[in-house]
């Protein structure tokens, strides 16, 4: 059986060594020994979310601090191209579920946004605890997924504001939004080989304003179909995450 994977906090890691002696959390401790049922001596890999992927080995099985060895270590590269999620919030837990979802997927990055017909306004204590829920499904999609690289999660904030803070387009940058307008490039036909950033904008149930369309289409973005079906918010962020990562492979051995 594959040793299962446990997160360490990446200030424990700074300078990893062959032999150091890592502190498991309170959390990820009861969840190796009491869930996992792990013991001393059983291997464990234990990431950071930083690229950082660790084999190690049990030295301590305690629920409250177990202790790992670290028998070997590794740095792995950030993914190319960064895959960016720009969602206009949807209602409910949906937004949970697709933070987790594209977390899986290996998206680098989301930007929660609040759009005209957005369902979801937070105040600054939803924020906080919004925030502090996401990052640790992050943090779990990353266990689950073996991804060593930590989805980054922007604060929520007004696709108003975003678009007019947004630097100009790199060369090497594709700005795409999720369409069902006529005249919208199909997904197929994207060229992506060139391409070190891809930002994906997703809107609400009711789609995004024609003046925001108009505001993003400004800032570079290209609207773009998945094809001739209506998906659900959190479907259409995972089959943007997971087409775009099928079209580079597909693009880079075609090079």
């Amino acid at each position: 059986m594959s040793p299962q994977r446990a997160w360490i906090d990446s200030t424990q890691t700074k300078e990893c060594a062959n032999g150091m002696r890592l502190k498991l959390s309170e959390q990820e401790s009861t969840h190796v020994v009491r869930s996992l049922r792990y013991r001393r001596g059983d291997a464990l890999i234990l990431i950071n979310g930083e690229g950082l992927v660790i084999d190690g080995k049990i030295e301590s099985a305690d629920s409250t601090c177990s202790i790992v060895e670290v028998l070997r270590f590794r740095q792995t590269p950030k993914p190319i191209p960064e895959i960016i999620v720009a969602q206009s919030m949807p209602k409910g837990g949906t937004m949970d579920d697709l933070v987790r979802n594209i977390c899986e997927a290996g998206a680098s990055g989301i930007i929660p946004l609040e759009s005209a017909r957005c369902e979801v306004k937070l105040d600054a204590d939803r924020t906080r605890t919004r925030m502090l829920r996401w990052h640790q499904q992050a943090a779990e999609a990353c266990k689950q997924s073996s991804n060593p690289w930590c989805t980054d999660i922007h604060a929520p904030q007004a696709i108003k504001n975003w678009l007019e803070k947004l630097p100009a387009k790199e060369n090497d940058e594709l700005r795409l939004l999720g369409s069902l307008q006529i005249g919208a490039e199909p997904v197929g036909n994207l060229n992506l080989q060139k391409a070190k950033k891809i930002t994906w904008l997703i809107g609400p149930e009711g789609d995004f304003t024609s003046e925001e369309v108009d505001q993003a289409i400004a800032c570079g973005f290209i609207a773009v179909t998945l094809g001739p079906n209506v998906l659900r918010a959190e479907n259409a962020a995972l089959a943007c995450v997971v087409i775009t990562q099928a079209l580079v492979a597909i693009n880079q051995a075609g090079s």
